[in-house]
């Protein structure tokens, strides 16, 4: 920068007022002007008031004159020996404190010509200090001490002029800065040798020097020679440690402010932990001059990388002179004290490396950080490798407003990628890259080879004795000719490496910076592939090229697994996880070489802790596994995504070109070897979400390979990532009988291993043949041990005997296993067998009762957890395979482990033990959790298994039926619109018992109106804890084949009459004669008034005249009857008028009296309370109660599977605002077209109003409604069809169902939604809040409650006009019954108040500033508790980042709990596009599932509904006791 100017550092002998103490020397004797310079010293030291007791005295010096004799003896008093401390003392105070002149408020003592002129003077005085800090020669270490006092003193003095002095000029700047140059120069510029004052000064006169410095920057800015003596006096003290402190320290200093005004506040600043520090820059330093000093500082020292060059530090005057006196070195760069350049070298690296991190934005650089091991992450990897992590720390690593890496390396990558190739030959090989002896030395290709030791001028001969004195550290030291040769025998290439892996760890972090779109130059990239392959090596040992290692297999792992991991491999590791996440344009490349050191670190699960004294600057081993765990997932989509691609390897020249594919086995190896050995829990987890992603993704694959071989698809960019939604049944095939007993656990020898013969037969699959390539070559072939069909097995193998061995303590690495196998069994692979499934199933059995048998004090949450989680993954193995159950054995084993769960123990430990009874045994399970979830595999077993789904679709495992629709379809219904029944009134026609405490059934007595045959029939609603079945069932008395068949005539006849009865006479007899009629009436007979006129005269006589003749028709038509019955009894038989005929059908019975009876439930003891229970095994119920309707539709509405809700967004470039971001779905123009894909392979889309399941809010969910237009999806949405309004993505199996929903804007047309009319209010509040109130306990957004039946209660909540589900009515709890609690709930908080989110970035940058929190209004589902926004939600986020190469990032964030680090992706996970739905649907049941887990007052579904019934009978049970309840039983309903 200034090598046109001269430098003003001049010989020392010119310096310090030589002339004029020269002069005084020569004139006086030694003795002479010894006493001299004695007494006047002590005399002005006297006048001073600090030796003797009182105020200093005022100077009695007047004259120039007198000071022109008095300070040249001053000056020659600095120079004595140090044996006249005494007079060197009273020196230093006399000139201390008549440069006080210089400050504000001088001494008294201060004589009157200095305070008239007190620059002159200042420059005079300051010249003479030179002599005391000149080394004196070998002195003993207390008088080194007494000598670094007094310079201690000057230097506090000189320090306080310089900041404080109003009057220094320009003149007395130079001097004091050239003073400290000279002084610095004299004590550092010598070799380093023990007990000089060079060594105690070091640290200090390089302080003072450095802060006066910046001092003068701001107030006097030094002219470029000063810069230039500044310059080439640092790069003289290179051998100094302190110089590298210091010049590490002013730097970090000099960027803080730098950073401060160049990218804002809100950039992260550097941390400076001493107040000293902080204010070490002027304040009133203008930004230019800011900037100028920092670029000349950093620069001071000259190329940091030559600290490397042992020969390039000692070519300096001192050093030439120290050889030529010294008989003990020959050569300069032979002196002991450069042995400390290794350790400068690393110091000036981790310098370089921290400014590095400032740059880029990384939160806590500091100078503190600089030393600890292991501080280095990759700046973008969210999943922090750091041991001690901070939650800031692992949010953000990065900030946004970073520079570009084009910048950064302008400034630093000569220096780094120089000291990246320390010691390194980059002569090209003809062949596969290996090293040959002697080739740095004898190459004479055009490159040149960048060596460590010695400059280019050196040539050949200082490679030779470099590699000379490398090969002694090999042999022994002992053994050498040179006595003093082993002085530099530990100063090999070697010691460099800890530098050098810092420069490429800072490499890496600036690399894996790349923001989203970001063009890096080509000659960078370069250079840095370059230097990653040469750091990849192996102890600096030849790495064997992938060519070699398909001719010997075995050589090339096992020289991996022998090789020892160097320091600059695992700074790549470390610091590079991010590089293949990246778009950095040919990286696969180094494919072969990264292979090569997982190959070392992964399968050693002590890696790194043998030799900690021979490679102490090596990461802890856990942080590196960690690191290389996340490069291997992040290589492992590679070769079926590329599977035609053929790289070149760096540095071989000889043509041959590696296929990608062929790579695989060696990495799926890799992956189950590290698998095996892993102790690290978080390390363990990675590596079984990548062990489920191979499995998936070559078994998709080879799905995909046998569809494009039949020529079902011609089309290669079809949607490929829809085929994951399938996957809810999986395809049976036929079923082979499982009579194989093998089911006992692999050694560990066995597994994980690649030679087949190690593992079972099935393993021994046909070859696959997978595509071919484009160019007419046949695609690679998968081999067997890679196959989908394969990994399966040996996945299986290696997790349950793991499970079993090592894993069941460990909660999280438990689940995960439990997790994968659940995605194993989800899968269809053509070629699986039935058997490995058994065994399976068996593994998992095992596992629970060996969970269960544990000690009671190992019994804990995390343990019950793990349980809970296997019942789960055996009933998800069960639905998959129902094949299974027809097996004795495994139906067996499967019950056994129930009966476990449920009572605690079994009924036969051994096969010859006796069978106990159910009776005999105590119910003592392991928890209430444990019970619960047996019962649920049960359930599963004996409802699901074999017929899920159901005729109801996936969408309900509950019949769709209900009272409304069977009320109907009766016979005795009478029409009418839907509006006209309504649930309460529809009960009426139902009988409601509760059997068993848990048990509803609603009872028709009414026959439907498809049952024409009139047999005693009864419906029923069966409600349990499982769900709702309809039945009808029909009392028979014949089999319903043989019920057609009449077995009696329609006439049966009748016998003949007899004809001799006799002949009857019917006589009538008279009581008047028949002349009455004729006889004339007289007054006598008319003085009696006729009966109507007393009649008419009177209304009570009319109303008694009514009553009577009611009475005497009464009377008549009885008499006339028994007259008719007296004459068919008396009458002789046959009677033409009564003729015999069948009696008619009855239509009326007491069916459900029948159906209780023929149960059981109608006897005295189960009417009764029992001890064991309060509430007799059969209740009725009042179903005219009111209320009663709004609580039976609450326990439809508690569902019987756990429900999710998973919000889907999408984010362009740059966006953080949520109306933007929320904008983007509504075309499908302004989303990238994968996304739709991966919208598909969520799941299927259902129409919300037409939908019974889960539909994302509580207003629509599980209920089948008429909309108010029909809507249709619009083809040409980009996501917000699935908004919820009308349609949503939706995913069930037997066990669980999940709603994706991807919030939009309102459309125009539904924009006044947000503040909804009473209208559209009421239809909401009336209806379906009082309906679905029960779904608060039912769990949403990830999870249930276990609020034991929550009262419904509607609250009011303002929507958002940005989504259709904001718009809904937002439900807490009410007041009724709210103290009534079941259970065995200890809190009434739950967990549904979680939020999954699924987020595709454009840019990956965008994640920082995701709005997540202000979203959460878009993300309602009505499930939230009451005091939901109160407090912050847990949000739980998938990003996904579509590379330019075709495979997706994936990063998850928000995962800080215990138990949500839920796979199987794994934060930092690459994934190709097949497996992508598929995966990201499976880690979002399983962070809810986690979360449900973790709760503490969660409850299942069946337990909720259970609950809901009891609290039903508690509610609306009739108080009968058993002679009311049968009198009950014969009272028909309303009709």
């Amino acid at each position: 920068m200034f090598s046109d100017w001269p430098s003003e550092l001049v010989p020392q002998q010119g310096w310090g007022d030589e002339a004029a103490i020269s002069a005084f020397k020569d004139a006086l004797p030694w003795t002479v002007g010894r006493d001299f310079v004695a007494g006047t010293a002590k005399h002005l030291a006297g006048s001073l008031g600090l030796t003797k007791p009182g105020p200093p005295v005022k100077s009695k010096i007047v004259h120039d004159k007198q000071l022109q004799v008095l300070m040249p003896a001053l000056g020659h008093g600095l120079s004595f020996p140090l044996t006249e401390i005494d007079i060197l003392r009273d020196c230093v105070n006399v000139y201390c404190e008549w440069l006080s002149a210089l400050l504000p408020n001088p001494k008294c003592s201060v004589p009157a010509p200095i305070l008239a002129d007190p620059n002159h003077y200042a420059r005079i005085i300051i010249n003479h200090f030179y002599y005391l800090f000149v080394p004196r020669g070998a002195q003993g270490p207390d008088v080194i001490n007494r000598q670094a006092v007094l310079c201690h003193r000057v230097l506090r003095t000189l320090q306080n002029i310089a900041q404080n002095s109003p009057c220094l000029s320009e003149d007395t700047w130079q001097t004091l800065l050239m003073f400290l140059l000279h002084i610095n120069s004299a004590l550092l510029s010598p070799p380093t040798v023990k007990e000089d004052a060079g060594e105690q000064l070091c640290e200090r006169v390089l302080s003072v020097l450095f802060e006066t410095w910046l001092l003068a920057c701001s107030r006097c800015f030094p002219p470029p020679p000063l810069w230039n003596a500044l310059r080439e006096s640092c790069q003289r003290w290179r051998h100094r440690a302190g110089l590298i402190d210091q010049w590490n320290r002013i730097n970090f200093a000099l960027t803080r402010k730098l950073i401060g005004f160049m990218y804002g506040p809100t950039f992260p600043e550097i941390l400076i932990s001493t107040e000293d520090d902080l204010n070490i820059i002027p304040s009133n330093m203008s930004r230019d001059c800011i900037a100028q000093v920092w670029y000349r500082i950093l620069h001071i020292i000259g190329n940091p990388v030559d600290l490397s060059r042992h020969t390039v530090i000692s070519k300096t005057p001192a050093f030439l002179k120290y050889a030529i006196s010294s008989a003990l070195v020959v050569e300069p760069s032979q002196h002991p004290c450069l042995q400390m350049l290794p350790s400068i070298f690393l110091s000036a690296m981790k310098g370089i490396s921290g400014l590095v991190d400032a740059f880029l934005g990384v939160p806590n650089t500091s100078l503190d950080n600089l030393n600890q091991k292991g501080r280095q992450v990759s700046p973008s990897s969210s999943l922090t490798l750091s041991i001690d992590k901070s939650g800031d720390d692992c949010l953000r690593l990065l900030t946004s407003g970073r520079p570009k890496c084009n910048s950064i390396l302008h400034l630093f990558g000569p220096w780094l990628f120089e000291a990246a190739l320390i010691n390194c030959n980059l002569q090209a090989s003809p062949g596969p890259q290996h090293k040959t002896e002697g080739s740095s030395s004898s190459s004479t290709g055009a490159r040149r080879p960048v060596s460590g030791f010695g400059n280019s001028s050196s040539g050949s001969e200082n490679s030779r004795k470099a590699s000379d004195s490398t090969a002694a550290t090999t042999g022994s030291t002992g053994s050498s000719a040179d006595p003093h040769a082993e002085r530099l025998a530990n100063l090999t290439p070697q010691h460099f490496q800890a530098g050098r892996a810092e420069a490429l760890g800072a490499l890496c972090r600036i690399f894996c910076s790349k923001k989203t779109g970001e063009e890096i130059l080509p000659v960078y990239l370069a250079r840095f592939y370059i230097a990653l392959q040469q750091g990849l090596k192996l102890n600096d040992l030849p790495v064997l090229s992938p060519h070699e290692a398909n001719q010997v297999p075995l050589n090339r792992y096992q020289s991996a697994r022998t090789g020892v991991c160097s320091e600059t491999a695992a700074s790549v590791l470390v610091n590079g996880v991010d590089l293949f996440r990246l778009d950095l344009q040919g990286v696969a490349s180094l494919v072969p070489g990264t292979l090569a050191v997982l190959e070392c670190v992964l399968p050693e699960p002590g890696v790194g802790e043998g030799e900690p004294h021979h490679q102490p600057h090596l990461p802890p081993p856990t942080l590196l596994r960690r690191a290389a765990t996340h490069v291997l997932l992040s290589i492992l989509p590679l070769p079926l995504h590329f599977q035609g691609l053929h790289i070149k390897e760096i540095g071989n020249n000889s043509g041959e070109r590696l296929a990608l594919s062929q790579l695989r086995p060696q990495l799926v190896n890799l992956l189950t070897n590290a698998l095996q050995v892993e102790t690290d829990p978080a390390n363990t987890q990675m590596l079984l979400g990548g062990l489920l992603f191979c499995v998936q993704d070559a078994a998709l694959c080879e799905a995909m390979d046998s569809i494009s071989q039949h020529n079902y698809s011609a089309d290669r960019d079809h949607n490929i990532m829809s085929s994951g939604a399938s996957d809810t049944v999986s395809s049976h095939g036929d079923y082979n009988s499982l009579t194989d007993d093998m089911c006992e656990p692999l050694p560990d020898s066995s597994l994980g291993q690649s030679s087949t013969s190690s593992l079972p037969s099935a393993l021994a699959t046909s070859h696959v043949t997978l595509p071919t390539a484009s160019d007419g070559e046949p695609a690679p072939v998968v081999e067997d041990a890679d196959s989908a069909h394969a990994l399966f097995v040996r996945s299986i193998y290696l997790v349950c005997h793991r499970l079993i061995s090592s894993w069941k303590s460990d909660v999280n690495v438990s689940l995960a296993g439990l997790e994968l196998l659940s995605g194993l069994a989800r899968l269809t692979i053509a070629e699986q067998d039935g058997l490995e499934c058994k065994r399976a199933v068996k593994w998992l059995c095992d596992y629970i009762a060996y969970q269960c048998s544990r000690p009671p004090r190992a019994h804990s949450k995390d343990l019950h957890s793990t349980i809970v989680a296997a019942f789960h993954c055996a009933s998800v193995w069960l639905v998959a395979h129902p094949y299974l159950l027809q097996d004795k054995e495994c139906l067996a084993t499967v019950l056994e482990v129930v009966e476990l769960g449920i009572s605690g123990s079994k009924s036969q430990v051994k096969s010859s033990d006796a069978a106990r009874l159910k009776h005999e045994k105590e119910l003592k399970p392991a928890s209430m959790r444990v019970r619960d979830a047996a019962e649920a595999l049960l359930s599963c077993v004996l409802s699901q298994v074999g017929t899920f789904p159901s005729a109801c679709g996936a969408e309900s495992l509950s019949s769709l039926l209900e009272e409304e629709t069977l009320l109907r379809h009766c016979n005795t219904w009478g029409g009418g619109g839907p509006d006209l029944l309504t649930r309460d009134a529809a009960a009426q026609h139902f009988r409601y018992f509760v059997a068993q405490n848990s048990i509803m059934l609603a009872l028709l007595e009414q026959p439907l109106g498809n049952h024409q045959d009139p047999q005693p029939t009864v419906t029923a609603l069966i409600r349990g804890p499982f769900g709702r079945a309809a039945w009808t069932m029909q009392l028979r008395h014949l089999p319903r084949h043989k019920s057609s068949a009449k077995l009696y005539t329609v006439n049966p006849g009748r016998p003949l009459p007899m004809t001799d009865v006799g002949i009857r006479h019917n006589v009538k007899p008279k009581y008047f004669p028949d002349s009455v009629d004729r006889i004339p009436l007289c007054k006598a007979d008319k003085s009696i008034p006729s009966l109507d006129s007393v009649i008419m005269s009177d209304d009570r006589s009319t109303m008694e005249h009514e009553k009577l003749l009611q009475i005497l028709d009464h009377q008549i038509s009885f008499e006339d009857g028994v007259r008719r019955q007296v004459e068919c009894e008396t009458s002789e038989y046959p009677d033409v008028e009564t003729e015999c005929v069948a009696p008619p059908l009855c239509h009326e019975f007491q069916t459900a009296r029948l159906l209780l009876s023929h149960f059981g439930f109608l006897s005295l003891d189960a009417l009764q309370e029992s001890v064991e229970c309060a509430v007799p095994s059969l209740v009725a119920l009042d179903s005219s109660v009111a209320g009663f309707g709004r609580d039976l539709d609450a326990l439809d509405a508690t569902n019987t599977r756990t429900i999710d809700t998973v919000h889907v967004f999408y984010v362009r470039a740059g966006q953080s605002h949520p109306p933007d971001i929320l904008q983007n779905v509504v075309s499908a123009s302004t989303v990238h077209p994968h996304f739709l894909e991966l919208l598909g392979g969520l799941g299927w889309p259902v129409n919300v109003h037409h939908h019974p399941g889960w539909t994302g809010h509580i207003s629509t969910a599980f209920t089948v409604t008429t909309p108010p237009t029909e809507t249709v999806l619009d083809s040409s949405h980009g996501g917000s069809g699935f908004s919820g309004r009308s349609h949503v993505l939706y995913w069930s199996d037997a066990l669980s169902e999940v709603a994706f929903v991807v919030p939009a804007p309102a459309p125009p047309s539904a924009q006044p939604s947000a503040n909804p009319t009473p209208s559209a209010s009421s239809s909401i509040s009336s209806d379906v809040c009082d309906k679905t109130g029960g779904l608060i306990g039912s769990g949403g957004s990830g999870s249930e409650r276990s609020d034991s039946l929550p009262p419904t209660d509607t609250e009011g909540e303002p929507g958002s006009s940005l989504s259709s589900h904001t718009s809904q009515t937002s439900f807490g709890q009410g007041s009724e019954n709210r103290s009534r609690k079941f259970g065995r709930q200890t809190s009434a908080m739950s967990c549904t108040d979680h939020k999954v989110y699924i987020v595709w970035l454009e840019s990956f940058d965008d994640c920082y500033t995701f709005p997540a929190n202000e979203l959460l209004p878009e993300t309602v589902t009505g499930l939230e508790s009451s005091a939901w926004k109160e407090k912050e939600a847990v949000v739980f986020i998938i990003f996904i980042h579509a590379l330019a190469n075709g495979l997706f990032r994936i990063k998850l964030q928000g995962q800080n709990a215990k138990l949500s680090m839920a796979g199987p992706l794994v934060d930092g996970q690459v994934v190709s596009r097949r497996v992508l739905g598929t995966l990201v649907r499976q880690t979002t049941l399983n962070m809810c599932k986690r979360r449900r887990l973790e709760s503490d007052s969660y409850q299942p579904p069946h337990v909720r509904r259970k609950l809901r019934i009891q609290e039903m009978v508690q509610k609306y049970r009739y108080e009968l006791n058993e002679p009311e309840f049968y009198t009950h039983l014969f009272t028909s309903p309303l009709c």
